[in-house]
């Protein structure tokens, strides 16, 4: 047999229904509030007493309208459990461990997928950047929507994440001596959160995360901090960085140890690019000593980063990746940040992108620093090289970093940044709402062209 996904019996026929009663109660709670309003147009304040009773107990009115809202939601639970455990059993090929709901869930994204069966995808999109007018640092911020491949189908980005404004804070500096420059540390908050079944849920994550800064200072560092060793190209002899080799190019020709301050980011070397016009690459290798102890993580969030810039009217590409033993960047040539060196100013900024590890990464596998096109005409110049894994706000949300800067966080630096949650998708939605899959990290296999094959018009 086969899991009927809708028509006669069908699991999302089911859920529709339900979905749709629970939708048609949350209606009438949010207009018992017009309600109340239309009513109190037609009271003086003077009269106002005469409905005190009524305007004070709207709220708790609201909640005892909504008490039905829990017997759907076990009546959904106990619907997915038994139909998916039922065809868990007949299967030889995906199978439930328990009879509970996270297994009920995950096998029925498992069979989904092989089934090639989606619902309507949700689109998340983030703002710009706010930063706080008194700050003193010079960092960056990224943040990233992606959501792992294990077990989410063709699902891109997280779909529950919350439409809500985060802020992030610096709440520690190194002024201190308490904790190493570089790595001050940062509080995000989200907005409020309500209950699931609350007639305002979603609203915010109601989330805390507290996360140190990214950099290349960290060597070999752990989740969330820069992986790579001697990144921050403090420690050279004869023109080649410690625990990197070089592949191609001349050092001391083609590139070469930079002490000059005004072109130096942090610390007190970089790495000058000569303009040479010959392609380099130097690499270094994850999980080894003679590298870094550092290892991707399989489909966890990552950024690249590093601070680079140029004289006026150099050329060439620049490419920091992962590669394999092989020389070819891992994830089908993904897993990459590249740079136009004549984009770049003539100033330090920061540069970086945001990935996605794969779900099968190399045994051997190397970090590297190379020009696919030789910088020529004028030279250009790297510093702080970080790969780092980001932070996420919770299982299906938003992964987060703060890069350091040239110049250090200072406690009270502060940021904004807004996301936004279309909404489209309702029958994400209401597995979110029923289910909780923004806090178990699941999500169910969906399609953003408008093709996908389970219908929302089913929840009515």
């Amino acid at each position: 047999m086969a899991l009927v996904y809708d028509g006669t019996d069908g699991l999302f026929t089911r859920l529709g229904k339900l979905v749709g009663m629970m939708d048609a109660i949350r209606t009438h709670q949010n207009n018992l509030k017009t309600e109340l309003a239309d009513v109190q147009s037609v009271y003086s304040s003077a009269d106002s007493y005469m409905i005190a009773n009524l305007v004070g107990s709207i709220e708790t009115r609201i909640a005892e309208a909504g008490g039905i809202l829990e017997d759907i939601r076990r009546a959904a639970e106990t619907t997915l459990v038994e139909m998916c455990f039922a065809e868990a059993s007949t299967s030889t090929t995906n199978a439930m461990r328990s009879k509970s709901l996270t297994d009920a869930l995950v096998w029925l994204i498992r069979q989904m997928d092989a089934d090639s069966e989606t619902i309507d995808g949700t689109t998340v999109t983030k703002s710009s950047l706010s930063l706080g007018a008194s700050n003193v640092g010079t960092g960056s911020f990224v943040y990233s929507t992606e959501a792992p491949n294990i077990l989410l189908g063709s699902t891109a980005d997280w779909p529950n994440i919350r439409s809500e404004i985060l802020e992030a804070r610096c709440i520690q500096d190194a002024q201190d001596g308490s904790i190493a420059k570089g790595s001050e540390v940062f509080e995000v908050r989200g907005q409020p959160a309500y209950p699931s079944l609350d007639y305002r849920f979603p609203a915010g994550s109601g989330r805390t995360l507290r996360i140190p800064c990214i950099t290349a200072g960290i060597d070999n560092g752990p989740r969330g901090q820069n992986i790579l060793n001697n990144s921050d190209l403090e420690s050279q002899a004869s023109n080649v960085p410690a625990q990197w080799t070089v592949s191609s190019g001349t050092a001391g020709t083609d590139f070469s140890t930079e002490s000059t301050a005004a072109d130096v980011y942090r610390g007190s070397y970089a790495l000058r690019l000569e303009s040479t016009g010959a392609t380099i690459k130097l690499r270094q290798r994850l999980g080894v000593a003679s590298g870094t102890f550092g290892r991707l993580t399989p489909d966890r969030p990552y950024v690249i980063a590093v601070a680079a810039k140029k004289d006026a009217s150099a050329t060439g590409t620049i490419v920091l990746a992962v590669e394999d033993a092989s020389g070819n960047i891992i994830d089908s040539g993904l897993f990459k940040l590249e740079l136009s060196v004549a984009a770049l100013t003539t100033s330090f900024a920061l540069y970086s992108v945001t990935l996605r590890a794969p779900r099968n990464i190399p045994d051997e596998c190397y970090f590297v620093l190379k020009t696919t096109t030789g910088v020529a005409t004028a030279d250009a110049w790297v510093d702080e090289i970080v790969l780092a894994e980001l932070l996420p706000l919770a299982p299906g949300g938003q992964a987060l970093g703060v890069i350091a800067g040239s110049t250090d966080w200072r406690a009270d630096d502060n940021a904004r940044f807004q996301y936004t949650n279309n909404d489209e998708g309702a029958f994400a939605r209401a597995f979110d709402r029923l289910f909780d899959m923004y806090g178990k990290g699941l999500s169910l296999p969906a399609d953003y062209a408008g093709a996908e094959t389970i219908s929302d018009a089913l929840i009515s």
